[in-house]
């Protein structure tokens, strides 16, 4: 945890306390659910000039993410859980790069660029409460919808953040998604933060959301890692069918990883047939 947080808010976005390795939710809330003051960000990018759309000049590195661990998400819990006997293997999800605003970021000028880091704690924003899968299954709230399998599962050891940590952006807010990425760019963000975010975490099963993400990581992993794809919840395909099919994937993911035995997956299969299709196992 700690050498994440060294990368997360020292390297990626400078939050300004004096000790980011044992910043915390805590720290965040109590400063007004805010991260403050940030007083620099990675500009990698834009000192190697690969900082700017491949296809529109307008469009160039703007909004900042940062990652998240489900020890985050469990300090915003409005009610604490005892996870304890939870599984501790580690899981890394990975999204794509951050898209439009929604209020969450701040304009702070570094060394010449002024870029957007988020001021909120990125995919929590605000206490949480319980939530069980697939609810908060919606476009823009990627965050709870991790939240949800980390509780549905029992997942102790969750990590997640995006391939690319800044957003292509123009003056308008306006973006634009992966395939507008130079490829120096994705492997440059790669190098400098994901390829030692999973050299810490070493999960025993990268869920890379989308066909994009999924290439780009196995480009980066090889054979190291176990990648298993999962389709972006976008909100034309929220359906029962559809969630149902997602949901085998991250019980298929996690019982060929080793994460959940065959027992926990007939569970897992009985309480989502039960509680969301009105059927019984």
């Amino acid at each position: 945890m700690k050498d994440l947080r060294k990368l997360n808010f020292e390297k990626l976005i400078s939050v300004g306390v004096p000790d980011v390795t044992i910043y915390t939710y805590d720290d965040y809330k109590n400063n007004g659910y805010e991260h403050a003051p940030i007083n620099g960000y990675c500009i990698s990018c834009e000192e190697k000039g690969c900082n700017i759309s491949k296809d529109d000049d307008s469009y160039k590195l703007t909004n900042i993410s940062h990652g998240a661990h489900s020890s985050d998400f469990f300090r915003a819990m409005k009610v604490k859980q005892d996870t304890s006997n939870w599984h501790h293997d580690p899981v890394l999800f990975l999204y794509e790069a951050p898209s439009l605003d929604y209020g969450i970021y701040k304009e702070v000028p570094h060394e010449g660029y002024t870029k957007h880091p988020s001021k909120d704690w990125y995919w929590i924003h605000e206490d949480q409460e319980y939530v069980a899968y697939p609810e908060r299954f919606r476009g823009g709230e990627y965050g709870g919808f991790v939240l949800s399998a980390i509780q549905t599962f029992k997942l102790a050891n969750v990590y997640m953040t995006n391939l690319v940590k800044c957003g292509l952006n123009n003056e308008d807010g306006k973006f634009k998604g992966l395939s507008s990425y130079r490829d120096e760019t994705i492997t440059n963000c790669f190098s400098e933060f994901l390829e030692r975010e999973i050299s810490i975490l070493k999960p025993k099963v990268i869920f890379a959301v989308g066909s994009a993400v999924e290439r780009w990581v196995k480009s980066f992993v090889k054979e190291s890692y176990y990648v298993q794809q999962l389709p972006h919840p976008a909100g034309r395909r929220r359906n029962k069918h559809y969630k149902s099919i997602y949901f085998w994937g991250v019980t298929r993911a996690l019982h060929k990883a080793g994460i959940i035995n065959t027992d926990e997956g007939c569970d897992l299969a009985r309480l989502y047939l039960d509680k969301y299709d009105g059927k019984k196992a």
